[in-house]
């Protein structure tokens, strides 16, 4: 038995909690320790009962809450050896920093996790695939492209959390300068909804049938065009497996799934 739930998504903060029969996880803590902890508590878990914390990258949409919450509770922060290097301000005291290494998989408690590289603007970014018994969870944000091998890292999730960044024409009309809307459309920014929506197209061809889409940008996207996007693509499938297609919530924590 595995469980997920997104507590926050988008470019103003990110975690995902991740719960097996024995360990608990968080994927990234990029909003305040207090907003993890409400949101936490909604669910009926704590941070005292957090087993480990993953951190994608360095970027402070990730990372906001890791130095309050690792001083506080004492949990475990894991992450490789670049982006420790690229957090080196961050406080975290040197018996809480574990590393790892992309595609070398490691144990937390009884949850396996497999870490992947993306193409995005930090030191050493990554996804992460989590396994528990059969079940697979996949969470991939903050890719400013997808080609095949990244994308067959994530066939056969039962879960998948993948970003669907921004729409192109409200970008580019947008009030951001012309050279930040240059880096988010670059091969290492992020994902455009008709990018995601071809991937998961091609994803839910093989084996991935729960999609949450996520990390949608507040000024440049808007969460009914980013499923409405992705859907079209999956209407064009000749796959006839039943799927579900949402879109996480910003600032609200959703649904807990249970696998």
């Amino acid at each position: 038995m595995i469980k997920f739930c997104n507590l926050y998504s988008g470019s103003s903060g990110n975690s995902t909690y991740i719960e097996s029969s024995s360990t608990r996880l968080l994927v990234d803590a990029g909003v305040s320790c207090q907003k993890i902890s409400k949101a936490l508590d909604e669910l009926g878990s704590s941070l005292n009962s957090i087993d480990g914390i993953l951190i994608s990258h360095e970027h402070s949409d990730h990372i906001k809450g890791i130095e309050v919450i690792s001083k506080k509770f004492g949990i475990p922060i894991y992450a490789t050896k670049k982006t420790w290097d690229a957090m080196q301000n961050l406080k975290v005291a040197d018996e809480l920093k574990r590393f790892f290494v992309p595609e070398e998989d490691f144990m937390i408690g009884d949850i396996k996790v497999l870490a992947f590289s993306i193409p995005h603007d930090a030191t050493d970014p990554c996804g992460f695939s989590l396994f528990n018994g059969t079940k697979k969870i996949t969470v991939a944000t903050d890719i400013g492209h997808l080609d095949e091998e990244l994308i067959k890292k994530m066939y056969a999730s039962d879960i998948l959390l993948i970003e669907s960044n921004y729409d192109k024409d409200t970008l580019l009309c947008g009030p951001y300068p012309y050279m930040l809307k240059k880096r988010i459309q670059s091969d290492v920014g992020h994902l455009s909804n008709e990018m995601t929506g071809k991937a998961v197209k091609e994803l839910y061809e093989n084996g991935v049938s729960n999609i949450i889409l996520g990390h949608l940008s507040k000024e440049n996207n808007f969460p009914e065009l980013a499923y409405q996007t992705t859907l079209n693509e999956l209407q064009t499938s000749s796959c006839n497996l039943p799927f579900s297609l949402s879109v996480a919530k910003r600032d609200e924590v959703d649904d807990m799934i249970t696998l």
